[in-house]
């Protein structure tokens, strides 16, 4: 236990290298307007807390969590952060931003038609929209299918035509796929994942070796993502319409978003992912209204606060996620009115 300042305590339990964050908030405010002394009120937490550990490790013993705030990069919950999972369709967050990447660097429209590839129902896995082979969409309505969807033929349909066009590029031969992939791997990289590696651009663990990833590792792409403004565009939606051309045919199709946190504690995005081989996954983020400082010469600074929660493996993840979130920005609001103290580099998501 470590007195952060002078009104505020700030507890955390070191097991194995990481940090799990606990619930003492609630436990604190109730003390703070107390008249016991101090170091009294330190060690009654301090006997809450031990006494709700056991019940914590074994609500969260099967699934991985991690809870960060955007600005800072501050861990503020986590647990088996660090451990390799599969991670089911999570990896579609980072195959829509190489498709945004490459957009944006090769200057292609997402309104360029692409077709469904032969091969892309039989590696799928599992398809929930019914794309058939030979369909036509407009990248930006794959972009849509991948996200809220989570359809599987509508990712490689993504890979295969964006990494058919870098080999392009290159002039070089090759698997579209392949390059895709080596593509999601490379920004993975760069975002400084080093615990993943993805193996197609859809999740599904059907490839050997199987992809996997950690709840870091997602939290530092989903940190990438939401920091670019069009990826929201394809996670803060309920339902959209996508329109696909079979033969000579226009159909209409309503995708519905599998994220049913949507809205709620102004939840918008992120992504879901439900396989045999991950459970239930789910990567959600939230904002609260900026606070705005006045200054002396009438500017005004202004503090925005977002957090990014994921949540991997786990029997209930969107009640699970949800609870972290609360919980999260929680121990938030007493780090922030501390100073924002780090006493450890590794409580940043950098060094994590």
């Amino acid at each position: 236990m470590k007195s952060e300042d002078r009104d505020t305590v700030d507890f955390a339990v070191a097991t194995g290298g990481r940090v799990t964050r606990l619930r003492a908030l609630m436990i604190f405010s109730s003390l703070r307007s107390t008249m016991l002394p101090r170091c009294l009120r330190a060690i009654v937490m301090t006997a809450a807390i031990v006494a709700s550990l056991g019940t914590v490790r074994q609500v969260r013993a099967q699934s991985a969590i991690i809870a960060i705030d955007t600005a800072n990069r501050k861990v503020h919950v986590a647990g088996n952060a660090n451990q390799k999972r599969a991670v089911g369709g999570l990896a579609k967050i980072a195959t829509t931003m190489v498709v945004l990447d490459w957009s944006e660097a090769s200057r292609v429209s997402l309104n360029v038609l692409a077709t469904v590839p032969d091969y892309a129902e039989r590696i799928a896995g599992q398809t929930s929209l019914g794309l058939q082979a030979g369909d036509r969409l407009t990248l930006r309505d794959l972009i849509y299918a991948t996200m809220m969807g989570s359809d599987n033929v509508a990712a490689i349909t993504l890979g295969h035509f964006v990494g058919g066009d870098l080999l392009a590029r290159k002039a070089k031969a090759g698997d579209p796929l392949e390059e895709f992939v080596r593509n999601m791997n490379a920004l993975a990289d760069r975002e400084g994942c080093t615990n993943t590696r993805f193996m197609n651009p859809h999740g599904f663990e059907n490839t050997h070796p199987q992809p996997h990833s950690t709840a870091a590792d997602i939290a530092r792409i989903a940190l990438y993502a939401t920091g670019r403004a069009p990826f929201h565009f394809y996670t803060n939606q309920g339902t959209r319409s996508i329109t696909i051309y079979r033969g000579g045919s226009q159909l209409t199709q309503n995708v519905s978003n599998t994220n049913s946190l949507l809205g709620i504690d102004r939840i918008d995005g992120i992504k879901t992912g439900n396989t045999p081989a991950s459970g239930g996954c789910v990567a959600i983020t939230a904002d609260r209204p900026s606070t705005v400082i006045k200054q002396n010469d009438t500017t005004n600074i202004i503090y925005r606060h977002r957090m990014i929660v994921v949540v991997l493996g786990s029997a209930d993840p969107f009640g699970e996620a949800r609870g972290v979130l609360r919980q999260a920005w929680s121990l938030y609001d007493v780090w922030m009115n501390a100073g924002r103290p780090v006493t450890d580099q590794k409580q940043l998501l950098t060094y994590f």
